[in-house]
């Protein structure tokens, strides 16, 4: 019986070509899956977070303008609805505007 001490090249050739091919869509895949939870927690924690200063910040100023109260007590300055504000001034401009044409 004869006994071969030759090493199988094709062989290896081939489980070399099929590991690293197999490496590289490995590595393909796992950059791919990084970029994308990468900007899923991009969007989640820069674009998707509420501003929750500036949403107060608008409350406020709503609730100032929508409401009647004391600007300077001292000086018996009040603050009105804006609504109402807006419908005093064309109330005087209105006024104005015909007590100048009798004129």
């Amino acid at each position: 019986m004869a006994q071969y001490d030759d090493l199988h090249t094709g062989t290896i050739t081939l489980v070399g070509v099929v590991s690293a091919i197999l490496t590289f869509v490995i590595i393909a895949a796992a950059q791919v899956l990084y970029y994308q939870y990468q900007e899923v927690e991009t969007a989640r924690k820069e674009i998707d977070v509420p501003i929750t200063a500036s949403d107060n910040v608008i409350l406020e100023q709503e609730a100032i303008l929508s409401n009647y109260g004391w600007l300077d007590q001292e000086k018996g300055i009040v603050g009105l609805p804006i609504d109402r504000a807006m419908q005093d001034v064309l109330a005087e401009l209105g006024s104005d505007s015909k007590a100048e044409a009798s004129n």
